[in-house]
């Protein structure tokens, strides 16, 4: 799990899973775990390693801290020579793994009437506004040298990270989130983006009215390249709409290609990593070994609360504050994130939780 509303869940759009787990979270009581109490200090020595020290209380926070320590006191660096191994498991499991082709829908890898996972008919109207071909457009076998993965968590809140994000030469997104307010943390580059359905119904009403049409421009005029739209969750009139309505220059609105979607899931649940749709992040992920020699992940912490000099409260969302998704027991921890730190250990990408500053 990253922070990044789940895709799909049984492809059903209606509720977005992981949001609603969010939001009726209860307040669970305080795990009673605390840092040690310094000895007694004299007049010439003031530091205490006691101090430093924490008495778990509960199996959760010790999870959590040894997650955050190992994440943050590693010195890895990038292992090209595993994550072309990894890359080759990926493309041996399907056809649409192999490369950049398959992730967005154009007129080279799809047909009028054709079938895309649950986009079953491509409508004369849709096809017509995908781009002719390939739009990452990238030479066979040519990669985009870095990129980064902006989640949403609230780890990313405060850590100063938004210049270093910026620097990546492909910048990746979730969910349409605002870029101005927290361009100090979360950067302002924008190369992908992503936007669940749930959001242009809830949020833009579908874009049935003027006023939605005119908050849905304003809104994403703020991002350049690409903003995905996984169109095999929305009716084919829907898609359309939402690719016509955008009247701006950038970014270019494009549609995600279910069957890429189905290959990455059936692979990670063979591998009996999940037993459902993987969460946004976790497909973000999946996609980027597919574009980027290099990965760094921001804003992927998907618990309520870190474990440092003190133990703090992390929203799910850094733009909107909304409450963290309580971590079950140790042996419910989620899966996703676990691979994700396995893979960070390997080489193939690198979580950053800690500040950049």
């Amino acid at each position: 799990m990253s922070n990044c509303s789940r895709l799909l869940d049984d492809w059903d759009y209606d509720d977005d899973h992981l949001d609603s787990l969010a939001q009726n979270s209860t307040s669970l009581p305080d795990s009673g775990s605390h840092l040690l109490s310094p000895a007694a200090a004299n007049n010439t020595k003031k530091i205490s390693i006691l101090g430093s020290l924490w008495s778990f209380k509960d199996i959760n926070d010790e999870v959590l801290f040894l997650y955050e320590q190992l994440i943050i006191n590693r010195n890895i660096s990038a292992n090209h020579t595993n994550t072309e191994i990894f890359r080759q498991e990926l493309a041996a499991h399907r056809t649409e793994l192999k490369d950049s082709s398959e992730i967005i829908l154009h007129r080279e890898n799809c047909q009028v009437n054709g079938s895309s996972r649950k986009l079953k008919r491509t409508s004369a109207e849709l096809f017509s506004l995908f781009p002719k071909s390939d739009p990452f457009g990238l030479p066979q076998k040519k990669r985009y040298p870095s990129c980064a993965i902006v989640g949403n968590s609230g780890s990313i809140l405060h850590s100063g990270c938004g210049e270093r994000i910026d620097e990546h030469d492909f910048v990746i997104r979730c969910n349409i989130a605002p870029l101005t307010p927290f361009k100090e943390d979360a950067g302002m580059k924008s190369n992908y983006i992503t936007m669940n359905p749930s959001l242009f119904y809830k949020k833009y009403g579908a874009l049935k009215k003027d006023a939605d049409i005119k908050k849905y421009n304003q809104d994403i005029s703020q991002y350049g390249g690409m903003l995905s739209i996984p169109c095999f969750g929305m009716k084919q009139a829907h898609n359309a709409r939402a690719i016509s309505s955008f009247k701006g220059e950038k970014p270019t609105i494009v549609c995600m290609n279910g069957k890429h979607f189905s290959s990455v899931r059936d692979f990670w649940k063979k591998k009996g990593v999940i037993d459902r749709n993987p969460s946004t992040g976790f497909y973000l992920v999946s996609m980027a070994v597919q574009l980027c020699d290099e990965i760094d992940l921001y804003g992927f912490w998907p618990f309520s609360s870190r474990l440092g000099n003190n133990k703090t409260n992390v929203p799910y969302h850094y733009f909107d504050g909304m409450s963290g998704v309580k971590a079950g027991s140790s042996h419910q921890m989620n899966k996703e994130f676990s691979t994700l730190l396995q893979l960070h250990v390997l080489g193939i990408l690198n979580l950053n939780i800690g500040s950049c500053s």
